[in-house]
């Protein structure tokens, strides 16, 4: 940052916080929880309806002894997994699921529906507990949370991202390396959200935190493999294989792997390797991330990297709108910092990502090229500005991931 920048960064900052001393005012705060009731209750409303990735019939599958992984990946002939309901994710998240194949679909949407306003809650607490928020501030961080549309896909979807979002945030009151280990073991069950955190942990050469964290997945493979009686090699890579299947995993916003996809469709004659490009970017990129984080990591509070981290993993892999809850980390570094330029772009890219993305989908633009290529170039800078941010921000103590 230069002279000039530092200047005027710290001229504003000796500014009053005309902004949040708004928007934490009681009145306002009031007027944020009615229109969070309201963004819940319209949530639960959509999942009564659809409740379209909820992974009911996968389970239902699977408790009958029958791979539902191998359903998918033959064609389901006999329609029997349900709506959106894909086996993509790892066999963990299939265990702990498992309950909830002796409920009917309706109930069991609503049952999840709760489980996810709970991991939400956690979620925002354990957050607002790392950021060191005072009252008001973390009750305008719910407010935020509970209004955007990330929240309100992830209920009325019946998505498991605030699952593994919750795991990660309850660092925040885990410190030993067995627990978070573990916590960040269940948190592989969404396994597009953590990986350039777990890469960065291995930099940092972590092992011990890094083979707890094997335990979560093993197990659930083992419990699955012992239930099932397809091969283990095959059981093994049938999560991944129905998530490279073409047209299942929509290329999502804001990431390489979307821009790429979208830039080879204008080549013509490509030749077929080409397909596995945005997938190879996407984790060379994600190699530079926590490559760089793990390289600064000794100048840079653990606060800072884990909301960059968690940010980086959003600009690397496919992602939908439901996983940019994942910015709540980087929101919580803008409104504990005092006021300043870099703030504003923290505040700008979250508005985006959480509220005028929706009017893009309405508009069916979200998937253009020109609007990927910019989201990702802001989610860039929004990550740019969180690290100068925190840099600028008084912490009681240093945290360590």
């Amino acid at each position: 940052m230069s002279k000039q920048n530092q200047s005027a960064e710290k001229a504003a900052s000796t500014q009053r916080d005309r902004l949040l001393e708004f928007l934490t005012l009681k009145k306002v705060l009031l007027l944020g929880s009615l229109a969070s009731l309201v963004s819940i209750a319209a949530a639960v409303r959509k999942t009564i309806l659809y409740g379209l990735d909820f992974q009911w019939s996968d389970v239902r599958l699977l408790l009958q002894h029958r791979d539902p992984w191998a359903v998918y990946l033959s064609g389901d002939p006999h329609h029997e997994i349900l709506l959106n309901q894909v086996p993509n994710f790892l066999h963990e998240l299939y265990v702990l699921l498992l309950p909830f194949a002796f409920v009917s679909f309706g109930t069991g949407k609503l049952i999840w529906a709760a489980c996810n306003l709970l991991f939400v809650a956690v979620l925002g607490g354990c957050v607002a507990r790392l950021y060191e928020l005072d009252r008001r501030k973390t009750w305008l961080l719910f407010v935020i949370v509970l209004t955007g549309t990330p929240f309100r896909v992830t209920i009325q979807n019946g998505q498991n991202d605030a699952l593994a979002l919750m795991c990660i945030a309850l660092w925040a009151v885990v410190g030993s390396e067995r627990g978070r280990g573990l916590l960040l073991g269940l948190a592989y069950e969404k396994y597009s959200l953590p990986p350039v955190f777990a890469l960065f942990l291995l930099m940092r050469k972590r092992w011990k935190l890094l083979l707890w964290s094997l335990l979560p997945p093993l197990l659930g493979f083992l419990l699955v493999d012992t239930w099932l009686p397809t091969p283990w090699q095959t059981l093994l890579s049938e999560p991944f294989r129905a998530a490279l299947r073409r047209g299942n995993v929509s290329r999502g916003i804001a990431n390489i792997m979307a821009v790429t996809e979208k830039v080879s469709q204008h080549v013509q004659y490509a030749p077929a390797w080409t397909e596995m490009l945005p997938y190879l970017l996407g984790l060379v990129l994600a190699f530079v991330f926590a490559a760089y984080f793990a390289r600064n990591a000794a100048e840079v509070d653990g606060r800072i990297l884990l909301a960059c981290l968690m940010a980086a993993s959003l600009a690397c892999f496919k992602h939908q709108i439901y996983d940019f809850l994942a910015l709540i980390f980087c929101l919580a570094i803008a409104l504990k910092a005092p006021p300043s330029r870099t703030r504003t772009v923290v505040f700008g890219g979250g508005a985006y990502f959480w509220y005028v993305e929706r009017v893009l989908h309405i508009w069916r633009w979200e998937f253009h090229l020109f609007t990927i290529l910019p989201s990702f170039l802001l989610l860039l800078w929004m990550m740019e500005a969180t690290v100068e941010l925190g840099k600028a921000t008084k912490w009681r103590s240093r945290w360590e991931p």
